[in-house]
């Protein structure tokens, strides 16, 4: 009786996850025994979901990490999809990893990492006495310790949270340490010095999510290459802040 539960519970598994697979568009990639991130159309599965019941569609995400491009540094405005990018990064690398099919092109190549690090929205807590810089700095910590050239690291709204020139001065001395690892990772920021880091450096890549100036929207695409611009005084112009 134990082994037929047993054998139920893992086909019934294995029927949901092919079941989530069918519902989000999801496939097998080419695994490689390497750390690699080249995925093509790959989207979100949350907001696939969320999106298609309001009859809309999700902007598919093209990115490549490998060789002398492993950390991705993306800036833009706000609300342009910086974080939405990370998170797919990180989810869907978690779910190949968990043994789940994720929604990317066939034409897509994905790697294994042995840890991922994660530096994500706000942590700060009165019981253990952490501000929201102390947490950060906590988790930059961390990273510098254990990270190596088979982790993936992901940091949203790197050096923010204190004066932003230490901020940026911290910051930039962190990504050094983590380029100096060869580890792989996917940062977003605004700061300047940082983009500069990025166009001297090999290993750090700079990207930017595209936005539309005369309409002032953003689109949601990633292009790699180039820093965006924060568009800081048009949208404050946008939303009625006198001039």
């Amino acid at each position: 009786v134990l082994l037929s539960y047993e054998f139920l519970a893992e086909i019934d598994f294995i029927r949901a996850k092919a079941l989530l697979a069918r519902r989000v568009g999801a496939l097998l990639p080419s695994v490689e025994d390497r750390c690699v991130i080249d995925w093509a159309t790959a989207t979100h599965p949350l907001l696939f979901l969320s999106l298609e019941k309001h009859g809309k569609k999700v902007v598919p995400l093209d990115i490549e990490l490998e060789g002398q491009h492993r950390i991705l540094l993306i800036s833009g405005p706000n609300a342009g999809g910086k974080s939405v990018c990370l998170k797919t990064v990180g989810l869907l690398q978690y779910m190949l990893q968990c043994g789940l099919l994720i929604p990317v092109a066939e034409s897509s190549r994905a790697g294994l990492f042995t840890s991922i690090f994660i530096d994500i929205g706000d942590e700060q807590s009165i019981e253990d006495d952490l501000s929201t810089y102390s947490s950060h700095l906590l988790n930059m910590k961390v990273m510098m310790k254990h990270c190596d050239t088979r982790s993936l690291v992901l940091i949203d709204e790197f050096g923010g949270g204190t004066e932003p020139q230490i901020g940026g001065a911290i910051a930039e001395a962190v990504l050094r340490r983590l380029n100096t690892c060869g580890t792989y990772g996917v940062i977003t920021t605004h700061y300047q010095n940082l983009k500069h880091f990025a166009q001297e450096h090999e290993g750090v890549v700079n990207g930017a999510m595209l936005y539309d100036r005369h309409q002032m929207r953003p689109l949601f695409q990633l292009q790699i290459g180039q820093p965006g611009s924060s568009f800081a005084v048009e949208i404050a112009r946008k939303i009625g802040i006198p001039e």
